[in-house]
């Protein structure tokens, strides 16, 4: 177990910048930045978004340009969403069934194509890389909350490109189809993030670059023999790049075998775009998220579940802990849970927390019932000069 654990919301990726001003959105801001963004503030995207829009039309009276320079609560409206449609399942409505999926769906797409958007953006903040150099070195955990993949990019850029190519690797398809072991245990940086997520997936995309390349669990994992990461990136609510097989295939083309796959993980660059859904060999792969509603279900997906239970472990084993851009809303009290029962018998010697919002001290301060003063910083920049200083 790590000395040391990062605790992140999404607060944390403020600090990043693309263009036109756009910055990571928080639940309360996604059509603000999504439409600030060229391609998803395009008329051709945002009226694949009409189903969206009308539905918040309908129940907050909000247009499309109130939305684009107004605060909108996120979780409200998925909250709503996913109760009509449990009324709709349990009174066998099947046209309100396929309006509210449709709705729920396109308004997931719309989150992650937004946060693609940064994709590579880690880099253009010199805070953030130090921050993935910090987490790196000190072989921390990291609890995140977070869908986007800006964390693990830092920690790769910290730990360098690798130089050990396979003799055999072209970066293009295999011509036999056969992929040796050790081109699997190749990664393109010397973090291999695919080992770092504590869970294991049914299908893995290498992480490398050229032409994506799949491989089957036990392939993968049997390549590496040294099992997964001791120091790992704990998705709590997912992530865009994980992906469960529908079982449906993207078109329907009548002559085409059923789609076999339902119900098996991948863990995908899973590229989308212009509000489509992700697919893999024809079949649509759906986003592995907890998406942001009042009643989220944590024990239904085994992967999640087990994500939490490693979160729980490592929070009650670090010595220190820094809890950045995360401000404990009292809707989501499965975190008080997790901190409450982390440290009911386990003291922490330090805490530092990344946060523009004093009050947050205080909660942090209750919930691991820590009783020495709470170093404080109001942003990422603050943070890495105060470690600089110490370090």
């Amino acid at each position: 177990m790590s000395e040391v654990v990062y605790l992140f919301g999404a607060g944390i990726n403020r600090g990043i910048e693309v263009h036109d001003g756009v910055v990571p959105p928080l639940a309360t801001d996604l059509f603000v930045q999504a439409m600030k963004c060229r391609r998803l503030g395009d008329d051709h995207y945002l009226q694949k978004l009409e189903p969206v829009f009308e539905y918040i039309e309908r129940y907050w009276k909000l247009s499309r340009e109130n939305l684009a320079h107004g605060h909108f609560d996120l979780e409200a409206c998925y909250t709503l969403l996913e109760l009509q449609l449990n009324e709709a399942k349990i009174s066998e409505n099947r046209e309100n069934i396929i309006k509210l999926q449709d709705t729920i769906l396109k308004l997931t797409i719309l989150f992650a194509e937004t946060l693609q958007e940064f994709e590579h953006s880690a880099y253009n903040s010199e805070s953030f890389r130090t921050l993935g150099q910090i987490i790196y070195s000190e072989q921390a955990d990291v609890l995140t909350f977070n869908y986007d993949t800006l964390i693990e990019s830092t920690i790769e850029s910290a730990s360098r490109v690798s130089g050990c190519v396979p003799e055999a690797y072209k970066g293009r398809p295999h011509e036999s189809g056969e992929i040796s072991d050790e081109e699997i245990r190749y990664s393109h940086f010397n973090w291999n993030r695919p080992l770092a997520y504590g869970v294991k997936f049914d299908e893995v995309m290498l992480h490398r670059a050229g032409v994506p390349t799949f491989v089957d669990a036990d392939r993968f994992y049997g390549a590496h023999s040294e099992g997964l990461y001791r120091n790992r990136v704990l998705k709590l609510h997912g992530s865009i790049n994980w992906f469960v097989y529908s079982g449906i295939r993207k078109y329907d083309l009548g002559n085409e075998r059923n789609a076999t796959n339902k119900g098996k993980t991948l863990l995908s660059g899973g590229q989308r775009w212009f509000n489509e859904p992700a697919e893999k060999d024809g079949e649509i792969i759906e986003p592995m998220i907890i998406t942001p509603t009042l009643y989220k279900n944590y024990s239904e997906n085994n992967l999640i579940a087990s994500v939490w239970q490693q979160a729980r472990d490592s929070l009650a084993n670090c010595k220190r802990l820094v809890v950045g851009g995360y401000s404990f809303p009292p809707t989501d009290f499965a975190v008080r849970k997790l901190f409450l029962e982390a440290f009911e018998s386990h003291v922490l010697e330090e805490i530092f927390v990344i946060n523009p919002d004093t009050s947050v001290v205080k909660t942090v301060k209750d919930l691991s019932h820590f009783d020495r003063p709470i170093l404080v910083c109001k942003d990422l920049d603050e943070f890495v000069k105060l470690y600089q200083r110490r370090n």
